[in-house]
């Protein structure tokens, strides 16, 4: 075992050791509770947590099964509802907490909606645009026509200055009650992490993680009156620092390693991570990932005689049928193609 791989499995471990109780949805995977994740003040905070990411407030459960996805330590989850039907009518009351619901349409709703107990006017929200309700006010709605949306359960401890890069945190997002935005950055990385939980199989955590920290900074200096901290964000990693982080990459090819655990093993914060290797290799971690797969199995496949299916194992893919797609994506041709051009005896065939 190389010495990046023995750090990946002892941060594995350590991070096994510090996480709290989760929550199982339905059969979807666990979520998990960070310490940053739930706000003292508000009494059972834990059963708060539970109620408001399950979702079960808007009384949906019968329509559709809840679907559900762990982020990274954050605590952010994210759950899709459909109810094709329609009619609904009132929701339940929900959990006081400080975290913030972003809720994203795919299709046109309409309905009606109070805060605090007061009724607030809404015209139809449109596929693409998304609202936000924070969980400290108390929200109640009249679910009038189908729909089908993407909700995010963010406790406001993931807006996070340090781990983001921020000049300072987040305490709530400046978004009117009961407005909708149209917002082309949220509306396709909120669909990215939502198709992400549909196929966990052949998505890698640290796609998930760079995906919903793009979501939670964009947020953030769009909607929380914060930004870019510029002293984190100009230039690269120093050599010294970018080689552990491709060691550390290398070391796990299946893409499993958080990007917390891969910037603390950096000595660096998560936000300043991804945008400083960026700037240090052209491409985001999870990027220079998937290329590192395909150059290992360029290697497997010009070097060995390993059938398909191992070679896609040894490299961290799902199975042959991803790594083909992601070969082709990258290499211009099949892995079969490729080892017929470059692969052992193709010299003494040529």
């Amino acid at each position: 075992m190389t010495a990046g791989a023995n750090l990946v499995a002892r941060l594995r471990t350590a991070s096994q050791a510090v996480s709290e109780p989760g929550l199982e949805l339905h059969g979807a995977t666990r979520v998990t509770f960070s310490s940053t994740s739930l706000v003292p003040q508000f009494e059972g905070r834990h059963m708060s947590a539970q109620l408001n990411r399950s979702m079960r407030y808007l009384r949906v459960a019968d329509t559709q099964p809840l679907k559900a996805t762990a982020m990274n330590r954050s605590g952010v989850s994210v759950t899709r509802l459909t109810c094709p039907g329609g009619g609904l009518g009132p929701t339940d009351p929900h959990a006081l907490e400080s975290a913030v619901m972003i809720s994203l349409q795919l299709q046109e709703y309409q309905g009606e909606l109070w805060r605090n107990g007061r009724w607030i006017p809404m015209s139809t929200w449109h596929a693409g645009e998304f609202s936000a309700y924070d969980y400290r006010d108390r929200w109640k709605a009249n679910l009038l026509s189908a729909f089908d949306c993407i909700n995010f359960h963010i406790p406001m401890g993931a807006f996070d200055a340090t781990s983001l890069g921020l000049r300072h945190s987040v305490e709530h997002l400046n978004v009117a009650p009961g407005q909708s935005i149209g917002d082309p950055i949220v509306d396709g990385l909120a669909r990215a992490l939502a198709q992400a939980a549909t196929s966990p199989q052949t998505t890698s955590r640290l796609f998930t993680d760079h995906v919903e920290l793009a979501l939670l900074t964009h947020l953030a200096t769009r909607y929380g009156s914060s930004s870019i901290d510029a002293r984190r964000a100009s230039g690269g990693l120093d050599p010294v620092t970018l080689n552990r982080a491709k060691e550390l990459l290398s070391a796990d090819l299946s893409g499993q390693l958080p990007i917390a655990e891969l910037a603390a093993a950096c000595g660096v914060s998560s936000g300043y991570l991804i945008r400083a290797f960026r700037t240090s290799t052209g491409l985001p971690p999870y990027k220079w990932l998937q290329r590192r797969r395909v150059e290992v199995a360029m290697e497997q496949l010009s070097g060995t005689a390993q059938p398909m299916s191992r070679i896609a194992c040894l490299c961290g893919f799902a199975d042959q049928s991803h790594f083909t797609r992601v070969f082709q994506s990258i290499v211009g041709m099949t892995p079969g193609a490729y080892r017929r051009l470059h692969g052992p005896g193709s010299a003494a065939r040529g």
